[in-house]
């Protein structure tokens, strides 16, 4: 496991996960110098015809939307295509940023506009394969988050549509990689309600008015209340911070498009048995994943941050008991 994080120098780092030991983190594991101070973070790794690819968006100084990307052939950090844009985001300590790997492109009207690589006498000259690619989501203003997308083999990023009534100081969540030809966009909206969208791709069957096709569809599941920055992320379980108590919960999801549901039973809550400890600051940044034991089990864990200074880990297992927790090393 890897975890990417902003020092507090300003750069952009990681740390892995090893034999139970997070290592790295140092001047020798910087991804990016020019973050703007408290940037979201959003990473996309995958692996395709042997190649490892790893990607880092964040907003710089001056409010871009920047990539870094690296491979196992090339071994180092190097500007992404979607620089090239100079895609603004709204000026403010809080903004909306997320990118999302996107595992299946069946149909996919979105990307009808991509086109492969062309030579000087019209032939392609590059052959992408069509599973692998990734949508962007940024805060513009306040209100309006704007979406981009791109497909491997592609030199560039494609605007794809404006996402108005949104909550743009809040985070943006996703399931996109499950098997199927439905994928899940999770937004707060103006009354800090996370609302969860999904679009079916899949053009070989009829379209109904409860069931569009390629069109994104606001599903009646919903979880209000939450706090207006928080962070959003799923894995496992879908976490939002409450607006009441500033804490994580996690919400047990039912994918199934226009009945899509939140399995209310199943909902969990990051805390600890000691009053007022572990609970995270307002609108703290958030990664979730969840990992196999040694033992053959399987755990749930959440970084987020208790001090403004500080990664902290909360680990528990994925069928309950209580959360443990460990802050990370900062130094180097």
């Amino acid at each position: 496991m890897v975890l990417y994080f902003q020092h507090y120098t300003g750069t952009i780092r990681w740390k892995q996960l090893r034999d139970s030991d997070w290592v790295g983190g140092t001047q020798s594991e910087i991804v990016a110098y020019d973050a703007k101070n408290g940037t979201p973070i959003s990473a996309v790794a995958y692996a395709l015809n042997g190649v490892s690819m790893w990607h880092i968006f964040y907003i710089d100084k001056y409010n871009h939307i920047r990539q870094k990307s690296n491979s196992n052939r090339t071994n180092y950090w190097q500007d992404g295509p979607i620089n090239k844009l100079n895609l603004t985001a709204m000026d403010s300590d809080a903004v909306g940023m997320q990118a999302c790997w996107y595992g299946s492109f069946y149909g996919d009207t979105d990307y009808a506009d991509l086109r492969p690589t062309v030579t000087a006498d019209g032939s392609n000259a590059t052959t992408y394969a069509t599973e692998v690619g990734m949508h962007l989501w940024y805060a513009s203003n306040g209100t309006t988050f704007k979406q981009y997308g791109w497909r491997d083999g592609q030199k560039n990023w494609e605007y794809q549509e404006d996402w108005k009534d949104k909550n743009g100081h809040a985070g943006v969540g996703c399931y996109t990689w499950g098997p199927g030809t439905t994928t899940y966009t999770m937004m707060v909206n103006l009354e800090n309600t996370v609302e969860i969208w999904w679009k079916d791709t899949n053009t070989s069957i009829k379209a109904t008015e409860r069931h569009p096709i390629n069109q994104w569809t606001n599903s009646s599941a919903a979880i209000n209340n939450v706090c207006p920055t928080t962070s959003l992320g799923y894995t496992t379980f879908l976490y939002a911070q409450m607006a009441d108590t500033l804490k994580f919960q996690g919400f047990n999801m039912s994918y199934h498009a226009e009945d899509t549901a939140i399995i209310a039973k199943d909902t969990l809550t990051v805390s600890l048995p000691v009053k007022d400890q572990g609970v995270p600051l307002p609108g703290s940044h958030l990664s979730v994943s969840a990992i196999n034991d040694h033992s053959g089990g399987e755990s749930l864990i959440v970084f987020y941050q208790t001090e403004g200074n500080d990664i902290t880990e909360f680990t528990r297992d994925l069928f309950g008991g209580p959360w443990s927790y460990i802050p990370l090393p900062m130094d180097g």
